[in-house]
């Protein structure tokens, strides 16, 4: 093993390249701390923004090739800090979605209806805009009379959801899942909601907990209409949003060490030494950093810290969230599907949960298009194990038969189909407690950075781990006395959100307030 020289310090390290890493990084470059950056995969930074070896097959002719990625992202209309990183550090030019549809299956039955234009553009403000749906003659195919007996549950729940912020009010309510949402709600109603969270937290129904989609909720749609507005890239991630990171960074005298797994930490002085593993040059080595941002998903982020002898005494006592596994299935067709948006989400009883025409989004794809005539269909599954344990090829005619039942004109049409199994990286969303991993860690200048760390803001995913990686960059520039970028606050509710959520509060606090105080007079009385 080869030790750095004290002269050879790190003003800062960033271990983890994916969203939340490179942000905290750009953002030291960007002030004048070039950071080095550690990155375990050998070829793919991003994390769950990663690219992969490219799907290719032979027709017509000729040798198709088209990137592969973790799956398809859609940025939303809260990410905020998101849009303004992407517009001061890229030439991205971001694709508005036209709408989303929403298609429901039970048993053979199959309902489609657009569903995000008609909450978002409409009259009737938030919370009450998921009522516009009604005002869509194709949701009367899809609900009954029964559903309307789902009302006073569905206003409760809507009252519920405007009233209790979990993540400022640290409620993680352990062992309540999403399930208790839907009290007095019909099956078809509930069905619908459910898929709705799976989308939000990317997670199979069994394991979201109440408290989670509840923050789902509050920030992707519920407290303002704007929020459902939904962007995409223009490319693969990895082409057109990672790579301009990088190349900022290095071009900012930064570096981004590809193939390096730290494996353990240890206080030098006031900073750390840490131990990596280099796959790429091959052995151990180590280095030293003045301060250390941990930007990893939290299996990774457990092992270095339990790794640790100076980390182990309070890692021990840290609760941190599990990890999920995901699919993304892609499909290529000979045959277009009718006429529709880019994407949308897949309720009932269909296995997948959401779906993307790739050739209405990247250029590859559109070739294809134009080329055959056909089509690219990319479909995300959310299950648990034991769907996702079965063999590839199992998954891939299981979800190609549920695109033929939401597309029937593309029976008869199958080219090609990949299954990409995405390793357990998928954070579960467990509202941050004390008990959590928060942005000050317990040790000194160590800072953490993620879409799981605690940190004030009700933000999640891609847009959290871009305010947590500017709140860590910050820190560590605070420290050198430099000046902090800003982050943007969460856009305010829309009015009649912002008084259903005073109203609720304030009887929460007066029922607290009568119980409290019914406690103490029995306690008194005996």
């Amino acid at each position: 093993m080869t030790h750095s020289a004290e002269a050879d310090r790190f003003p800062g390290v960033v271990i983890g390249a994916g969203m939340a890493g490179l942000t905290a990084a750009v953002h030291l470059a960007e002030r004048g701390i070039p950071p080095l950056v550690l990155e375990a995969d050998r070829l793919w930074p991003g994390g769950r923004m990663a690219g992969g070896a490219p799907d290719t097959f032979e027709y017509a002719g000729r040798t198709w090739a088209f990137d592969s990625e973790h799956g398809m992202h859609a940025l939303w209309g809260s990410y905020d800090n998101l849009h303004t990183l992407i517009m001061r550090t890229t030439d991205l030019t971001l694709n508005p979605s036209p709408g989303e549809e929403w298609i429901n299956r039970w048993g053979r039955d199959v309902r489609v209806i657009e569903a995000g234009n008609a909450v978002r553009s409409r009259w009737i403000p938030a919370p009450f805009h998921h009522l516009q749906l009604l005002f869509d003659p194709g949701i009367w195919a899809a609900i009954t009379p029964l559903d309307f007996l789902s009302l006073p549950g569905l206003l409760f729940s809507i009252l519920m959801t405007v009233g209790m912020d979990p993540l400022a009010e640290e409620l993680a309510l352990d062992g309540l899942m999403m399930d208790e949402f839907f009290r007095g709600w019909t099956p078809n109603l509930r069905a619908t909601f459910t898929g709705l969270g799976v989308n939000l937290l990317a997670a199979p129904k069994e394991k979201i907990s109440l408290t989670a989609f509840i923050a789902a909720l509050r920030f992707y749609t519920l407290l303002r209409r704007d929020s459902w507005v939904l962007h995409y890239l223009p490319a693969p991630p990895h082409e057109c949003l990672l790579k301009p990171l990088i190349d900022f960074i290095e071009d900012h005298e930064g570096m981004v060490m590809m193939g390096a797994t730290a494996q353990r930490l240890e206080r030098s002085g006031e900073g750390w030494r840490i131990t990596i593993e280099d796959s790429v040059r091959g052995g151990m080595r180590s280095l030293l950093a003045e301060r250390v941002i941990l930007a990893v998903q939290p299996p990774a982020a457990q092992r270095l810290l339990m790794n640790s002898p100076d980390t182990t005494e309070a890692a021990a006592q840290i609760r941190f969230p599990e990890a999920v596994q995901n699919a993304t299935v892609r499909l290529w067709f000979n045959a277009s599907p009718r006429e529709g948006t880019p994407g949308g989400m897949l309720t009932g009883d269909f296995l997948p949960d959401n779906f993307f025409w790739m050739h209405r989004l990247y250029a590859p794809f559109r070739e294809w298009h134009e080329v055959t005539g056909g089509s690219a269909l990319e479909m995300h599954v959310y299950a648990d194990q034991r769907v996702l344990s079965q063999p590839e090829n199992v998954l891939l005619i299981q979800c190609l038969d549920e695109a033929q039942r939401a597309f029937p004109n593309l029976r008869g049409h199958f080219v090609h189909g990949t299954v990409r199994l995405n390793t357990l990286d998928q954070t579960l969303l467990r509202i941050p407690t004390r008990e959590s991993l928060w942005l000050n860690t317990p040790w000194p200048n160590l800072y953490a950075c993620g879409d799981w760390i605690g940190y004030p803001t009700p933000s999640l995913w891609l847009e959290r781990s871009t305010v947590t990686g500017i709140a860590a960059a910050n820190a560590v520039l605070q420290a050198h006395g430099l000046e902090p970028f800003p982050i943007q606050s969460p856009r305010s509710p829309e009015a009649p959100a912002r008084v259903l959520e005073a109203a609720v509060r304030l009887f929460r606090r007066t029922l607290g307030r009568v119980i409290l105080r019914g406690g103490r007079a029995i306690q008194h009385r005996r």
